[in-house]
């Protein structure tokens, strides 16, 4: 009768344990997907690759991170996958939440997200594809153009001074008419 009293209480407490546990499963959910890149790159295996899930409600004040991870690229290329668990009880139907992130190589930050990817309320979706782009670097077509427009501006007003100058310096060594 005592070992079967013993086995009876040994079986309530280990309920009793797994209910918080339980509890907590139930009240947490993810933000899932997978990270690229806007130019074709490769990642040094040393490449610290950072993902956020941040509440971003408050306008005017830094976004608070809900959820992180952070991993070594290991040798892995885009599209890198991510999962990022976070308590339900976080979450309010009218927030703003977003997917940020960068990688960093050798404590040098890299990559970054530029843009904010909507996720969890107002309709946007759980899984995400995240796009990163390099820092310090313009795209090459907008760069380049941009760069040789300004290269032809500057020749332009030169040539335009230049030129109105010659007429000015003209007019001054013509006789005048009375």
């Amino acid at each position: 009768m005592l070992k079967i009293r013993s086995l009876i209480t040994l079986a309530i407490a280990a309920v009793l344990l797994a209910l918080p546990a339980a509890a907590l499963a139930q009240n947490t959910s993810s933000v899932t997907g997978t990270i690229n890149f806007r130019q074709s790159v490769t990642i040094p295996n040393n490449a610290v690759v950072t993902i956020q899930l941040a509440d971003a409600s408050r306008q005017g004040a830094p976004a608070t991170v809900l959820a992180q991870q952070s991993f070594s690229a290991n040798g892995a290329q885009a599209p890198l996958p991510f999962s990022l668990q976070y308590d339900k009880g976080q979450i309010t139907t009218t927030g703003i939440y977003i997917v940020q992130g960068n990688i960093k190589v050798d404590g040098q930050l890299r990559y970054t997200t530029t843009t904010a990817f909507r996720v969890i309320t107002q309709g946007n979706p759980t899984t995400v594809g995240v796009m990163m782009d390099g820092v310090g670097t313009l795209p090459k077509t907008a760069g380049g153009t941009n760069l040789l427009l300004g290269a032809l501006l500057l020749g332009a007003l030169l040539l335009l001074t230049r030129l109105m100058r010659m007429q000015l310096l003209r007019r001054s060594s013509l006789p005048r008419a009375f």
